[in-house]
């Protein structure tokens, strides 16, 4: 099956990112080889998958800290060695958890052009071992022409470790620990829906005094400048939503005082409440990528949406 790589839009073509290698279509597991082999045989042209450290510093393909949601272990995954890990199943299916150099083993035998997103989901500090292990891990798919490698992150610290490891390595940051949208989750960082109504602890937020567009513009300015080395900036959808009807493009800030990063907006998914029209909005704010569960869906819900 052929796979959708873009939605051309006006004049644009904004990339469709596969999430967790997911297409939308429920035949693997997420973070699963067998995914991966999909979405590579379909032509999908952008991919990402989560990285989580386990205690004895090996790299495996899973999206939370603890084991319990996604495989049939328990605990956390940084107390657990890779080879018992490597002994569990991702949950409803017969496949292993993968590790980072299983990916690289296939993706460096891929020819095809592909962007490749690794989602460091590691938010405790990384020492200097640990990142430079992580370049030298990904070194294969860096040294490839056909491969556009970048790692992201929620944690800036881990990102300008990264940085002062390899500085050749791209970067993409996901500002969500520093300014969001009120959604509901668990408890996390931010912590506090402030006075102008975001997810942010930064005392600038404590009182309303400027005009909503000028908050989070000087938010904007101040949380990009935390990783100064970032090709590409994630942003929740539904931030991105809340600020465009309060007045506020995210995304046309971002590219005019960071010119030529990419804007990524996450994640959104067809078969969700309004997805068409969140998906028009989020066309005409400019963005450059779009992170889906389903991207077949969405491709096929954009060509039913009027622009």
């Amino acid at each position: 099956m052929k796979l959708p790589s873009h939605l051309h839009y006006k004049d644009r073509s904004v990339r469709l990112k596969y999430h967790r290698f997911q297409t939308g279509n429920g035949h693997h597991p997420p973070n699963a080889l067998s995914a991966l082999a999909e979405v590579l045989e379909g032509g999908a042209q952008a991919i990402e998958f989560d990285v989580g450290l386990t205690l004895d510093g090996v790299y495996v393909l899973i999206h939370d800290t603890h084991l319990e949601r996604e495989t049939t272990g328990v605990g956390p995954v940084r107390l657990a060695t890779h080879t018992e890990i490597k002994r569990l199943h991702l949950r409803g299916s017969a496949e292993r958890v993968a590790t980072l150099s299983e990916v690289v083993g296939v993706l460096s035998e891929f020819d095809g052009p592909l962007k490749v997103q690794v989602d460091l989901k590691e938010t405790v500090p990384l020492g200097r071992d640990e990142a430079a292990w992580l370049h030298e891990s990904l070194r294969p798919l860096l040294e490839k022409d056909n491969l556009e490698v970048v790692v992201g992150c929620l944690a800036d610290w881990n990102l300008r470790m990264l940085a002062r490891v390899a500085p050749e390595l791209p970067l993409g940051f996901d500002i969500a620990f520093h300014l969001d949208a009120p959604v509901g989750e668990f408890l996390r960082l931010p912590i506090r829906v402030n006075a102008y109504g975001y997810l942010d602890d930064h005392p600038l937020g404590y009182r309303r005094v400027l005009p909503t567009p000028d908050y989070l513009a000087d938010r904007i300015e101040a949380i990009s400048g935390l990783v100064p080395r970032a090709v590409e900036f994630y942003l929740r959808k539904d931030f991105v939503l809340q600020a465009l009807e309060d007045g506020y493009n995210p995304v046309e800030h971002l590219h005019r005082i960071r010119p030529g990063v990419t804007v990524d907006v996450w994640t959104l998914d067809a078969d969700e409440p309004a997805a068409r029209e969140k998906l028009l909005r989020l066309l005409r704010a400019g963005v450059d990528q779009i992170t889906t569960n389903t991207p077949l869906k969405l491709a096929e819900l954009f060509e039913t949406t009027s622009t």
